[in-house]
């Protein structure tokens, strides 16, 4: 349980998928992008003590807010899969407004003042008449107590 400043960093990759017409479209067959770091504030909150079930509230420094379950067990917390809809700065003008994107995670506390979360990014992307797959190739998520 607690407030936490946190910031994340990694690398996705996104790859073709599906190509409807490829006549006169010419893409990349798959990109390895680092994501743009997000920082803001972490809170975690007890929903369900007698079952370690959590409450986890991600507010983005650019506005955005998620709230998503967990699960506590010992130093470790399990998020929930939730939709959080965002890119890279990097491709955010290849694909507009047309992604959708699942992150879930599993975070290890360190010295009662850290979390290192591993995040599972999922999700698709379109551009015209090709769908993307985006997946995480290596997302942290590093939390620190306030």
């Amino acid at each position: 349980m607690g407030d936490y400043s946190f910031k994340t960093s990694g690398e996705i990759s996104i790859k073709a998928e599906a190509v409807i017409d490829s006549s006169n479209v010419n893409i990349p067959a798959s990109l390895n992008v680092n994501l743009s770091s997000d920082i803001g504030q972490l809170n975690i909150c007890s929903s369900d003590e007698k079952n370690d079930q959590v409450v986890v509230v991600f507010n983005y420094l650019n506005g955005d807010v998620v709230v998503t379950n967990g699960t506590c067990d010992g130093n470790t917390i399990e998020i929930e899969e939730f939709r959080h809809d965002f890119l890279p700065v990097s491709v955010t003008t290849l694909f507009s407004n047309n992604y959708y994107i699942n992150v879930s995670g599993t975070g290890q506390m360190y010295d009662d003042n850290m979390i290192i979360f591993e995040m599972k990014y999922n999700g698709k992307a379109k551009i015209g008449s090709v769908t993307y797959k985006i997946k995480d190739k290596d997302v942290k998520i590093v939390a620190y107590r306030n």
